[in-house]
């Protein structure tokens, strides 16, 4: 489909991801639901359940050599057993809240599961790993190290959902990604309305708190960016761990601090859950778990509400369950793919000197992002406040906010100093988007002390009941007024390098030897060939406008004896006479070698003008 309605209708994978997105999400809750119990939040039974999952296929995959599609099927059957002894225990499965916010978001849901995949790092790691899974049904290792993704040691928590989907349907289906962090999103914004709700002393969830909760994740979230939010990135699934974890330690310090034991140790573990899945996700997440149990020892130490003996109930939920998964992983990577992720240089190579440079400049990107940054300086304004004068629950709120915020920057730094290479380190490559692991934590802290400035100074004079439906009306609207733009994926060139990509791995033999030649573009027609070509056949290099070209470097390029096969998005002169080869631009091109030179074999015009 074509035009404006194309945006939300694609045809047949978009209902396949839609269902069997569905179906992993109501087996995650299923699950989570009975380890949880009663006295839980019910929107999060889902993110419990994933957990669980997590563990389980660390566990057993890590230690033997199981297929996964095995440990799939024990998964589905665990999962219809649990359905059936939660429905007979609550008498039903899941809450009505988060089904109407699903409602709500249903336009999103429908530009997600339309998208296909488009970005950078959807095509160089994450997809890659997901497909890897389905093809090995296991983790890789030292006998099949080879993922197609950028660091195999990565953890696998992320395509581990898309495994499990797509093992539903029996093929990759590659935009469930989106959809999860569409549903992730819900989770999140049923968990701030129920905030919102609590702040503001209510007692049941209306229409209008549930659209609020869903506004504050998308129009009102500094970090909803669509080209992460509506893609394979695993940064969704982190933030909303971190924004979970967060919310559930406030509360279980707010139990502790109302007398109330049991409950804040039945949190801990709910926390401890979510943190399990968070140092699932990325090899530095696991900084993010410190700085949470960090800030949660911290209030604790300033809170005279909560005794010190607290942490001794505490603590073990919290950390047991993350601190075992992520031993067991790492035991993995020792053993079977060192050196296969990112890593720290040796002390001399760090760039100590140009450590002010980088603050400097982490200091200017950050203040372009103005309502992120005000929000993030407010939390660390009131924590340290806490800090000096502690007054109760949104101190604790805000000390575990402001915390996690000054020393996650304060790692990006020491990253920049002793991980990234100088290039990157003096833009501090990705700064934003490591923010965005912080942006649904800094929601919810802007949520509740927007809602205790409302009951405080508005409550009484708004005759809010005149617009309660505003809420509802705006979150249904946005992705209809935005539905364009949430369409990046349908952006040119993408669509024709994808096509490009397919009908080359068609064309090519699986011995051949590939290269790309883009020297107009960024390099992602190379990312995206690589992707096509899959595991079984080799790209072995593309070269991009960000490289030195000319007749002299594409010669050697292409004429290294494994390279069988010239992908051309591009046309310079340069390449012209690096080929020997009469080629105009506005067309791609796939060159084969025969004798001492090359010949054409398919070309592909440019459905619209680069």
């Amino acid at each position: 489909m074509t035009g404006y309605v194309g945006n939300f209708l694609s045809g047949g994978d978009q209902a396949v991801a839609l269902i069997a997105t569905a179906i992993v999400w109501f087996a995650l809750s299923a699950v989570g639901a009975l380890i949880a119990g009663r006295a839980r939040m019910v929107e999060l039974d889902p993110v419990i359940g994933w957990a669980v999952v997590c563990a389980f296929f660390t566990l057993v995959g890590v230690f033997t050599r199981a297929s996964f599609a095995v440990l799939a099927g024990i998964g589905a059957a665990t999962a219809l057993v649990t359905a059936v002894l939660v429905v007979r225990r609550d008498r039903g499965l899941g809450t009505l809240d988060v089904w109407r916010l699903v409602l709500l978001f249903a336009p999103l849901f429908l530009i997600a599961s339309a998208m296909v995949a488009s970005q950078w790092d959807e095509f160089s790691h994450w997809l890659p790993s997901q497909r890897y899974l389905l093809e090995a049904e296991r983790f890789p290792g030292r006998d099949n190290p080879e993922t197609g993704g950028t660091f195999p040691a990565y953890p696998y928590a992320w395509p581990l959902l898309g495994y499990l989907a797509s093992r539903l349907v029996g093929r990759l289906i590659e935009n469930v990604g989106g959809v999860f962090n569409v549903m992730l999103l819900v989770t999140f914004g049923v968990l701030v309305a129920r905030v919102v709700r609590d702040t503001l002393g209510q007692r049941t969830l209306s229409w209008t708190v549930l659209a609020v909760g869903g506004l504050a994740v998308t129009l009102f979230n500094p970090t909803f960016v669509p080209k992460v939010v509506l893609t394979a990135y695993a940064d969704v699934a982190s933030a909303a761990m971190v924004g979970i974890a967060g919310v559930l330690a406030w509360r279980m310090l707010d139990a502790e601090a109302a007398g109330e034991p049991a409950a804040g140790v039945h949190l801990s573990w709910q926390a401890g859950l979510a943190l399990l899945v968070l140092v699932s996700l990325k090899q530095a997440t696991l900084v993010l778990f410190a700085l949470i149990v960090g800030a949660v020892v911290l209030v604790v130490l300033r809170d005279p509400a909560v005794r010190l003996i607290a942490l001794g109930r505490l603590l073990p939920g919290l950390v047991l369950p993350p601190v075992a998964t992520y031993l067991v992983w790492r035991y993995h990577v020792a053993t079977e793919l060192s050196g296969r992720e990112f890593s720290i240089m040796p002390f001399a190579q760090w760039l100590i000197a140009l450590i002010p440079e980088i603050v400097g400049r982490m200091i200017v990107v950050l203040s372009k992002k103005g309502v992120y940054f005000a929000l993030m300086l407010a939390a660390v304004g009131f924590g340290v406040r806490g800090l000096w004068r502690f007054r109760g629950s949104f101190d604790r709120l805000a000390i575990i906010v402001g915390a996690v915020f000054l020393g996650y920057n304060a790692f990006l730094l020491f990253s920049y100093v002793a991980a990234f290479g100088e290039f990157d380190a003096r833009r501090v490559a990705s700064l934003w988007r490591y923010n965005m692991h912080l942006g649904l934590l800094g929601v919810a802290f802007g949520a509740v002390g927007a809602a205790l400035l409302w009951r405080r100074f508005l409550a009484d004079r708004v005759r809010w009941e005149r617009v309660a439906w505003l809420p509802v009306i705006v979150l249904l609207a946005l992705p209809f007024g935005f539905a364009n733009k949430l369409r990046f994926d349908r952006e040119p060139p993408k669509p024709h390098f994808r096509a490009v990509g397919v009908h080359v791995a068609d064309l090519v033999p699986p011995t051949a030897g590939v290269v790309v030649l883009d020297p107009g573009g960024s390099g992602e027609s190379g990312v995206i060939t690589k992707y096509h070509l899959g595991r079984q056949r080799q790209l072995l290099g593309y070269l991009s406008a960000f490289h030195k070209i000319d007749e002299s470097v594409i010669r050697a390029f292409v004429t290294r004896p494994n390279v069988s096969h010239v992908v051309v998005h591009s046309v310079t002169p340069a390449v012209v006479a690096g080929l020997g080869l009469s080629l105009a631009n506005g067309t791609s091109y796939l060159v084969a070698r025969e004798g001492s030179g090359w010949r054409i074999v398919a070309t592909w015009p440019y459905p619209t003008s680069r």
